[in-house]
């Protein structure tokens, strides 16, 4: 079973059809539930993730279902602003859903791993935050931030048959990169060797590989294009 956070963003809407060749997908979003009428074995819920009770509910209501978890932490939110403008509630926001958020899921879904003696954490993070982008502190705080618990978790629970491993993504042809400026959007072309922008396929290959691979633990594996 494949639980996936941030199905309704850019990166999820693009990753969860190809998820779900894998296996059965839970996809979470915090809006609305998703239509995925048209995906076979795909479930859709609205979870807070922020909420320790909605998520507490919500393992009740899909713990018949737990078996052989890969959890994979793709929600995030970012405000950006510079440093010294940036507003207080922006910034709790942020490190909330990206760092707290993936802390409260991951700590109540860690258990029925630890059941399984068997289970597959998968973070992502990415290239903006991790070269600190201008405009993006707490963005780039939470996706270092995930770096750190993930590194924990492999200590932690290899002893269970659990790994946790990061993906650093660099930019993809889906998501925000379609309300960049054409400047922007341009500098970002250049700085990729290949000058082309990642394919989602790219990513869930990546996923495929660490499902398989249990020796694979406190990675980080950039899917950036070589930035």
């Amino acid at each position: 079973m494949i639980i996936l956070t941030g199905a309704s963003g850019g990166i999820g809407k693009a990753i969860l059809p190809l998820l779900s060749k894998i296996d059965d997908v839970i996809a979470i979003s915090y809006s609305k539930n998703l239509d995925v009428r048209n995906l076979n074995n795909v479930e859709s819920y609205q979870l807070d993730l922020v909420s320790e009770s909605q998520i507490e509910e919500f393992i009740s209501k899909i713990q018949s279902k737990l078996s052989n978890v890969v959890l994979i932490n793709a929600a995030a939110v970012s405000m950006d602003n510079l440093f010294i403008n940036y507003n207080t509630d922006d910034w709790n926001r942020v490190l909330n859903v990206n760092l707290t958020g993936t802390f409260f899921l991951t700590r109540a879904i860690i258990e029925t791993m630890i059941k399984d003696n068997w289970g597959r954490v998968i973070n992502i993070s990415s290239v903006a935050g991790i070269n600190g982008v201008a405009g993006t502190a707490a963005y780039s705080v939470t996706k270092t931030g995930i770096l750190g618990m993930s590194k924990v978790l492999a200590n932690e629970y290899a002893r269970f048959g659990i790994t946790s491993n990061v993906l650093i993504l660099g930019y993809f042809n889906t998501g925000l990169i379609n309300d960049l400026n054409k400047e922007s959007y341009e500098k970002i072309i250049k700085s990729i060797p290949s000058k082309n922008l990642g394919e989602p396929t790219n990513i869930v290959n990546a996923v495929n590989f660490i499902i398989k691979s249990e020796y694979v633990n406190g990675a980080t594996i950039n899917i950036d294009g070589g930035i």
